[in-house]
């Protein structure tokens, strides 16, 4: 899949409204079933070498797979990813130096333009959901972004980023970090709540699968295989 998307995607030639470093941008590994997070960090690790070596990309680990637990927001923070450089709130081309300042986890610190940077890392799940707003005033999408993310004293354990989200809407997405304690629910109220009197919040949706469908399709799939 990785090197399908390095072979489809020119970063340089590539524009859109949800900010990027890299072609194949961040890849997190979850400890499902009776795996554990130890074995989840030891993947990531592995497959960050290998991403590293084979497509010449440098790759920055992060949570379980850091020496130190060091957060993907913070990476992200220090490379620029949440700075966009293009008319309309858009990330167009490659912007970055040629050279990085920060030396990667593993990989050369010198740049491919049409690849970018990837980030790896482990942790325990974390639930996807985004919210539409039905309004192309952006200043609101990022008011209530900032106002219901934890780094913006909102709601524990949640980040959130305000997104471009057709012509018609934006969305507020959301990284729920602890899912089983802040819940979806809970995120929706706080959106609608907080966004202007006159501004419609749509039902939010959630961008993956759940834990358990994973391991219920992983289970029919080698169930068949097995057949």
């Amino acid at each position: 899949m990785v090197e399908a998307a390095f072979g489809a995607i020119n970063l340089e030639l590539h524009s859109g409204t949800h900010p990027r470093l890299g072609v194949v941008d961040d890849i997190l590994f979850h400890p499902l079933a009776r795996a554990s997070l130890d074995e989840a960090a030891w993947l990531a690790k592995a497959v960050a070498a290998d991403i590293a070596n084979r497509f010449q990309v440098p790759v920055f680990l992060y949570a379980a797979a850091h020496p130190t637990g060091k957060a993907l927001h913070t990476i992200r923070r220090e490379l620029g990813y949440y700075q966009p450089n293009f008319m309309g709130n858009q990330w167009a081309g490659w912007t970055m130096p040629d050279m990085l300042l920060e030396k990667p986890d593993e990989g050369l610190s010198k740049l491919s333009r049409a690849r970018g940077i990837t980030m790896i890392g482990a942790r325990p799940w974390i639930a996807l959901y985004n919210i539409p707003i039905l309004s192309t005033d952006f200043s609101v999408a990022q008011r209530v972004a900032r106002m219901v993310s934890a780094r913006g004293v909102g709601l524990p354990m949640v980040q959130t980023l305000g997104l471009v989200h057709g012509k018609d809407s934006t969305e507020i997405a959301c990284m729920l970090l602890e899912s089983n304690q802040i819940g979806a629910d809970r995120v929706q109220n706080q959106v609608e709540m907080l966004a202007a009197e006159g501004v419609e919040v749509e039902k939010g949706y959630f961008t993956d699968f759940s834990p358990e469908m994973i391991i219920e399709n992983y289970m029919n799939l080698t169930s068949a295989q097995r057949d």
